[in-house]
C-alpha cells in the first residue's frame, strides 16, 4: 500500500502525497486547488524570514490560509538562525501548523545571500537554524538537496545535523545545487536516505506523472512525495496519483478541455481572492502552463500572454473551450 497516512511530529496527515513549496506559484489559491484535487498537504511559497521579522505587509499576506485549509505548512528561507527562529515564531502565532526550512533552493539571488542551498552547504549553521526554529513549538521539516555540486555532496551530514536538532521530517530533492533542475534526480541517494533516516523522508524530483510517483515510492521506499513542477498546469496529478496508488486506476492524461476548464477555474478563483487586475497580471505564467499538449496550444498561449485584463483572458479561454 503506497498511499498511506503519515505522521510528522505531532501532526497526523491522512495521506503522503504533498504539493511542494514553489516560489511564485503556491499561493493560497493554488494550494486550495491542489488540495481540492487530492494533495494532502500543500506548502506555501518560500517566505523570507528577514521580511517576516520586519513585518512586511506583502510577506505577512503570504501566511494567508485558504478556507478549509486543514494544515498550514509555511516554508521559510534565510541565512541567520536567530532570524529564522523569530520568523518561525511569527508564523506559529499567525496560525501555521508546520514550518519548513528551505535549505535547497538553487536560485542565485537566494544562495548569494546565504539562503537555500547555501545554507544547506553550511551544516553547522543549518543545525543551529533548526534548533532556533523548533522553539516555536511546531513540527519543523527541512528541504535539502544532495549537496552543492558533484564534489561536495553533504546530504548525510546535513540530515544528521537537522535530526539531532529536532527536525521532524526531511524533504529530499536528490540533485545538487549546481544541477539546478537539469539532469536526473538521484533516486539511489533518496533510497539510501529513506532506509537510514529516523524521521519520515519526503522525496522530490522528476515527479511529472502519477506513474513517476509510483515508481519513486517503489524504488526508494520513501515515506511520501512532494510534487513540484509536475503539478503546475496539471492539478489533477494529485487525484490521479491517489487513484493509481489506491485502486490501480490507469493513468489518463488530461484532455485540452480538462486543461482549459481548470485554467479558467484557477483564474476566476485568483480574481476573487486577489482582485481582477492582480489575477490578470500574475496568472499569465500559470495559464501558459495549463495551455500545452495539443497542436493549437501555442497560439492560445501567445494570445494569452498579450492580454492585459481578466475579461480578455476569459474570452480567449471560453472561445477555445467552445471550439
Amino acid at each position: 500500500m503506497y498511499l498511506q497516512p503519515i505522521k510528522i511530529g505531532s501532526l497526523h496527515i491522512n495521506g503522503n502525497i504533498f504539493s511542494a513549496p514553489m516560489a511564485g506559484y503556491t499561493d493560497c489559491v493554488t494550494r486550495h486547488i491542489f488540495c481540492n484535487n487530492g494533495a494532502f498537504l500543500a506548502y506555501t511559497e518560500m517566505i523570507s524570514s528577514e521580511a517576516l521579522v520586519r513585518n512586511n505587509s506583502r510577506t505577512l499576506s503570504m501566511l494567508k490560509r485558504f478556507d478549509g485549509e486543514k494544515i498550514l505548512a509555511v516554508q521559510l528561507y534565510g541565512s541567520k538562525p536567530e532570524i529564522l527562529g523569530r520568523a518561525a515564531l511569527i508564523a506559529a502565532e499567525s496560525g501555521a501548523d508546520l514550518i519548513d526550512l528551505n535549505a535547497g533552493c538553487p536560485v542565485r539571488k537566494v544562495t548569494q545571500k546565504g539562503g537555500g542551498a547555501a545554507l544547506g552547504r553550511d551544516v553547522r549553521k543549518l543545525g543551529l537554524a533548526i534548533r532556533a526554529m523548533v522553539k516555536a513549538g511546531l513540527p519543523v521539516t527541512v528541504k535539502i538537496r544532495s549537496g552543492w555540486d558533484e564534489t561536495e555532496q553533504n546530504w548525510r551530514e546535513a540530515v544528521q545535523a537537522v535530526v539531532q536538532e529536532g527536525a521532524s521530517a526531511i524533504g529530499f530533492h536528490p540533485r545538487t545545487c549546481r544541477q539546478g533542475y537539469g539532469g536526473k534526480a538521484d533516486w539511489k541517494a533518496l533510497g539510501e536516505l529513506s532506509a537510514a533516516a529516523p524521521v519520515p523522508v519526503i522525496g522530490s524530483g522528476d515527479l511529472d506523472s502519477p506513474s513517476a510517483v509510483l515508481k519513486m515510492l517503489k524504488k526508494t521506499s520513501c515515506s511520501g512525495v512532494m510534487i513540484a513542477r509536475g503539478a503546475i498546469g496539471y492539478p489533477e496529478i494529485f487525484s490521479r496519483t491517489c487513484s493509481l496508488l489506491n485502486e490501480g486506476t490507469p493513468e489518463i492524461p488530461p484532455t485540452p478541455e480538462d486543461r482549459l476548464r481548470s485554467a479558467k477555474n484557477h483564474l476566476l478563483m485568483a480574481a476573487e481572492t486577489f482582485g481582477e487586475n492582480s489575477a490578470a497580471r500574475n496568472m499569465k505564467k500559470l495559464l501558459a502552463a495549463y495551455v500545452r499538449g495539443w497542436p493549437s496550444a501555442s497560439k492560445l498561449r501567445n494570445d494569452l500572454m498579450k492580454t492585459t485584463n481578466l475579461s480578455a483572458q476569459l474570452t480567449l479561454l471560453d472561445g477555445f473551450i467552445q471550439d
